[in-house]
Order: structure tokens, then C-alpha cells, then sequence
């Protein structure tokens, strides 16, 4: 029954209740990687960054495609995404980043509930600044969406979670 309570906190209606339970997104776990939230998204840190500061904004009622956000939502998140882009450019030290939504399978989505990829860029830090994409064509472990890729530790999640958390609040 505790469980059940847990996942009904994060679910809009009963008829998505088997497709969200297996949800990472809607999984009550994914507040350990939160580090910010408005009053309907949250700032998520990658368990499996494709660069260092990769962080997800996702919305906290299971919407599984971008057309199933209001405008009124799409403006909120936009907002809150650029509260998120300075946290991240001070954390990472840069002013570069690459915004990304796969929307649907055919186009890299493996989780599915909609999400933003903002992945924070340096120079150098591939060899072409436009080789994640690529990537993606080549094969499945460079999926930006890919569940192939290494993960971070619990340990290193927890310690890059409190640094954000502690930059939000001195910008926020």
C-alpha cells in the first residue's frame, strides 16, 4: 500500500497507472537526482551523462510526447529551463549548451515520457562540436536517450545533485 501511495503522488489518472509505475521519470527515485523544480517540471541530473552536466527537464505529470504540453506548459518550461542554464553555466563553467528533445521512438525517445536534454558544451570537448549527433546514427551506446551508457555512482549523483541545489539557491 506505501508504494502504491508513493506512485499515486506522481500520477494524473488512474488509466496511465501500469505504464507509469515502470516510469523512471514517475518513480518516486527520481527525486534523488531532482536538484530544482517549478510548480510542474524538475531538473534531473543524467544517472548516465553523455557530458558532464547533462541534465534533463521533464515534466512531473506523465506526458509521454512534446504535442501533449500545453502552450502554457511549454512556456513554463522554457522559463524554467533558463533558470536551470545559468545554475548549470556556473556549476560547469561555460556558456555553450546543446537543447535536445527526442520525440517518439523513430527519433531516439527510449524512455517514454517527454523530456529535455540540455547537455552543457566546452570547446574541445568532442572533436567536431557538433559530433553528438552523429553518434546517435552510429550505433545504440551513443543513443542520447540510451540506457547503454555508464552511470554515475549514487555517491557522485548525491554530491553533483547538492552542488546545483546550492547554485539554485544563491541565483534563486
Amino acid at each position: 500500500m506505501l508504494i502504491y501511495r508513493q506512485i499515486t503522488l506522481f500520477t494524473p489518472t488512474r488509466t496511465n497507472l501500469m505504464k507509469e509505475n515502470f516510469c523512471p521519470f514517475c518513480n518516486p527515485a527520481v527525486l534523488k537526482s531532482t536538484f530544482a523544480e517549478s510548480e510542474n517540471f524538475r531538473a534531473v541530473y543524467n544517472l548516465a551523462p553523455v557530458l558532464p552536466g547533462h541534465i534533463l527537464i521533464v515534466p512531473k505529470k506523465h506526458l509521454s510526447k512534446f504535442l501533449e504540453i500545453d502552450e502554457a506548459l511549454i512556456a513554463e518550461m522554457v522559463s524554467f529551463s533558463r533558470k536551470i542554464i545559468k545554475v548549470i553555466a556556473k556549476a560547469f563553467k561555460t556558456d555553450s549548451f546543446d537543447w535536445t528533445i527526442q520525440d517518439g521512438k523513430p527519433a531516439g525517445q527510449t524512455v517514454e515520457h517527454m523530456h529535455m536534454h540540455i547537455i552543457p558544451r566546452h570547446e574541445n570537448d568532442l572533436p567536431d562540436p557538433g559530433d553528438w549527433y552523429p553518434m546517435l546514427k552510429k550505433k545504440t551506446e551513443a543513443f542520447i536517450d540510451s540506457t547503454n551508457r555508464n552511470k554515475l555512482s549514487e555517491e557522485e549523483i548525491v554530491n553533483i545533485c547538492q552542488n546545483l541545489k546550492k547554485n539554485y539557491r544563491e541565483l534563486f
